[in-house]
């Protein structure tokens, strides 16, 4: 894990990652019989380890950096121990690990300060780069990112296919996510999107225009939602609620779309949550908290007991964490449901799991609330904490904060919402974060763009996925440096 301790699990929570090692090894064995690549096990959630098979990147020279302006920011994305930056002229950036090529650059060399992602086809050092991207989405150990075109281009692990190119080869730089139906090498790829999600997880999502959902990636848990439990080396269709394998029917109408570990989320119809995969923390929100949900099932409203007769209506937005899930609704208040122990449900409590949703508190509140966070403009999930981005411009976080992802200035737990501090502060905190334009949740740290379009980040920075030139976790929020030449200083 690179130094990232989980937090305290439950019966329900092992299992899941017993199996999901378990299942992963056999996957990594049947990549080494099918392809000759990168033997990590991204599913089990170490640090991989060296292979010969690992194809010979070129060594990154190390870049003095000092703060600067990142150049017109307007997307962020962040993954365990990566991190990405969008800019205003299509080209994008990426800090961090990178021992599985996730940055894009061409090598395999982490980066405590911004490198430019490759074009699709460049060998390091490269002297073209990606350019027409529209939106960015940043998984475990690999990233992804929409074109102008509407086409899909992903980098990273792909010991569980989760780059989408047909194949279980890690890519430095990136690779087109190919068609529906595909085997490699492709000739026809994903076309059509409208939005895509990862998260820390080793599976995505793509939002089409016409409505409908593929998904491609690990899926020993069925999250992929097209009823089985094989690993789509290409994109499949997600069925519709109500479906048996093989589907005959398939999920339309979605509006928004969030990844957890090993669960899916999406908005349909005219504010209808649904979610599939693993359940064993009640992260689907049916009710329940059986293991697997091959197909999408109806999030459960508010109040509702198993077989729930009322279902979650309104809902504007999805996220996801490790194995919890999240829904902002129309009206800016937030629901929230799934694995609980850190709190990341917000509600002021620790119960172990909400099988079905429960409004999250307002900052300063103690369970039982009485009054509930609205105001919310966008929320963001991952690990064992989620945050919210308010309309006013501030950021609250709340859940697990061993590693300080939730900014405050310790690394106290907190069962409702926290505002993040301002750059430079001290707990306790006098002034926080205010007029933000968007947040990005990674699995231990978080990413911020400010007003002026440049990006501040916090919490775990064990492989500089913080941007600041350094390798230490932050528990406040410090600035991202602006990519630079390399010096004569190299590693």
């Amino acid at each position: 894990m690179g130094g990232f301790c989980f937090p305290e699990d439950t019966s329900a929570v092992m299992v899941g990652h017993a199996r999901r090692a378990a299942v992963t090894g056999v996957l990594v064995v049947l990549a080494l019989v099918a392809v000759v690549g990168d033997a990590s096990v991204g599913g089990a959630r170490v640090a991989p380890a060296s292979s010969s098979a690992v194809p010979v990147v070129a060594q990154r020279p190390v870049a003095q950096q000092a703060p600067a302006e990142l150049g017109a920011v307007t997307a962020i994305a962040a993954g365990y121990g990566h991190s990405l930056a969008l800019r205003s002229d299509g080209t994008v950036l990426a800090w961090g690990r990178d021992s599985e090529g996730q940055l894009g650059d061409g090598t395999l060399d982490a980066s405590v300060t911004p490198v430019q992602v490759c074009a699709v086809g460049q060998v390091a050092p490269c002297t073209q780069f990606l350019t027409g991207v529209i939106a960015i989405a940043a998984g475990f150990t690999h990233s992804v990112a929409l074109l102008r075109d509407r086409t899909v281009v992903a980098w990273g692990q792909n010991v569980t296919a989760q780059l989408g190119d047909g194949t279980f080869t890690d890519r430095s730089v990136p690779v087109r996510v190919c068609g529906v139906g595909e085997a490699a090498p492709c000739s026809q790829f994903l076309s059509g999107v409208r939005a895509i999600a990862s998260g820390g997880a080793d599976h995505n999502l793509a939002l089409l225009g016409n409505g409908a959902v593929v998904a491609w990636g690990f899926n020993a848990f069925g999250q992929l939602g097209d009823g089985e439990y094989s690993g789509g080396s290409v994109p499949v269709r997600v069925c519709a609620v109500g479906e048996t394998a093989p589907c005959d029917r398939f999920l339309t109408g979605a509006t928004s779309i969030a990844v957890g570990e090993d669960h899916s989320v999406a908005v349909v119809g005219t504010g209808h949550a649904v979610a599939w995969g693993f359940n064993g923390a009640g992260q689907v929100g049916d009710g329940t908290n059986d293991d697997f949900r091959p197909i999408p099932v109806r999030v459960c409203a508010v109040g509702e007991t198993a077989p729930c007769d009322r279902f979650l209506t309104g809902v504007s937005a999805v996220a996801a964490g490790t194995f919890h899930s999240m829904a902002l609704l129309g009206s800016g208040s937030v629901v929230s449901w799934g694995y609980n122990v850190e709190g990341q449900v917000g509600d002021g409590t620790r119960d172990n799991h909400r099988l079905v949703p429960v409004r999250v508190c307002a900052t300063g509140e103690v369970a039982p609330c009485d009054r509930f966070l609205y105001g919310v403009r966008h929320i963001a999930a991952n690990g064992y904490h989620s945050m919210a981005q308010l309309s006013s411009g501030g950021v609250l976080a709340w859940g697990y904060n061993g590693r300080a992802e939730l900014g405050d200035g310790t690394r106290v737990n907190r069962l409702t919402p926290v505002r993040v501090c301002a750059v430079g502060e001290v707990a306790p905190c006098g002034r926080f974060l205010y007029l933000i334009r968007a947040i990005a949740a990674g699995v231990a740290h978080n990413l911020a763009l400010q007003p002026n379009y440049t990006v501040v980040a916090w919490g775990l920075n064990n492989h500089g996925q913080l941007g600041d030139g350094t390798t230490s976790d932050r528990p406040v929020p410090v600035q991202v440096l602006a990519p630079q030449g390399p010096s004569t200083v190299t590693r």
